[in-house]
């Protein structure tokens, strides 16, 4: 029974943290305790009262008439705790100083950067009437003179792929993977950026896939439909001869123009008869282009 009042005891004492300005009067640790009760009574008694290091308490209501306004900021001034108020004063002045001076950059979100990035493939394909771009670099340049908040947006892809444990052709692979990647992303976000999966479709098809298996990467999202792939050929078929005369007028000064007659015939052994030597069958026209580097033929009457 005595061991259970003395617990009750105990617990009517609700001992707490000695307060900082009683650890030296008091000749205590940090981390004693102390009574409310043995507390009022320190704050009572002459003896510590006297002493040099005894500071008193600070009532709530003076604690009340201490804030200072500065702006629209309020600042409670207890000792041991804020500056005085000069000091206090001057830090908030040097703050907003600081402030000025500095230009904290607005990051962009992953998703922000997909859709400008869509708005720009969109607009080399429909505006421009522009090809897709496969060349890694080339690509990147394209993005970063576009919009500027896209400049290093390529670069964080790929150090994503851990380049630095990569040898040089991996990483020239994965360059390449990742332009697919952007316009495979692009495509999700606007499904009229179509371009990569067009040249995908149409590859399919001159390799002999079946309809069924480009309708499957269709569906996927790797590639267009057959319906749309034959639709791009006739419209290509079509425009055949204007792009043809477009290329030739672009690359007047830097092609040679080469009529191959008989074209199949040369590549087959024949026998000629009394009656007739050979047939002609074919007459093929080539287009080459030379390098814009090498010096051009004199041509001399």
């Amino acid at each position: 029974m005595q061991s259970k009042n003395a617990d009750k005891k105990l617990k009517k004492l609700n001992l707490e943290k000695v307060p900082k300005r009683l650890i030296e009067v008091l000749g205590l640790d940090e981390f004693a305790e102390i009574c409310n009760m043995c507390r009022k009574k320190t704050d009572k008694d002459p003896e510590y009262l006297q002493a040099e290091e005894y500071e008193a308490p600070i009532s709530k209501k003076q604690i009340n008439v201490n804030v200072l306004q500065i702006g629209n900021y309020s600042y409670v001034l207890r000792k041991d705790v804020f500056y005085s108020e000069e000091e206090l004063k001057q830090l908030e002045l040097d703050f907003q100083e600081i402030l000025e001076h500095m230009t904290i950059p607005n990051e962009v979100s992953l998703s922000d950067k997909i859709i400008k990035m869509s708005n720009i493939l969109y607009n080399s394909q429909h505006r421009l009437n522009q090809k897709p771009i496969y060349d890694s670099e080339t690509f990147k340049t394209m993005l970063e003179a576009a919009d500027e908040d896209l400049i290093g947006f390529f670069d964080e892809l790929y150090i994503e792929t851990n380049p630095h444990t990569k040898s040089d052709k991996t990483n020239a692979n994965n360059k390449k993977k990742l332009v697919s990647l952007c316009y495979f992303l692009a495509s999700i976000n606007n499904k009229y950026i179509n371009s990569f999966k067009a040249d995908i479709g149409s590859y399919l098809q001159t390799s002999g896939a079946s309809s069924s298996s480009i309708d499957t990467l269709a569906n996927i999202g790797f590639s267009i439909t057959r319906k749309t792939v034959s639709h791009q050929k006739k419209l290509i078929s079509e425009n055949h001869q204007n792009t043809v005369n477009s290329y030739c007028l672009l690359n007047i000064k830097n092609m040679f123009i080469l009529n191959i007659d008989d074209y199949h015939n040369i590549h087959r052994r024949n026998q000629p008869t009394l009656l007739k030597t050979h047939d002609i069958n074919h007459f093929v026209t080539i287009l080459l282009n030379s390098n814009p580097n090498i010096p051009k033929y004199l041509f001399i009457h």
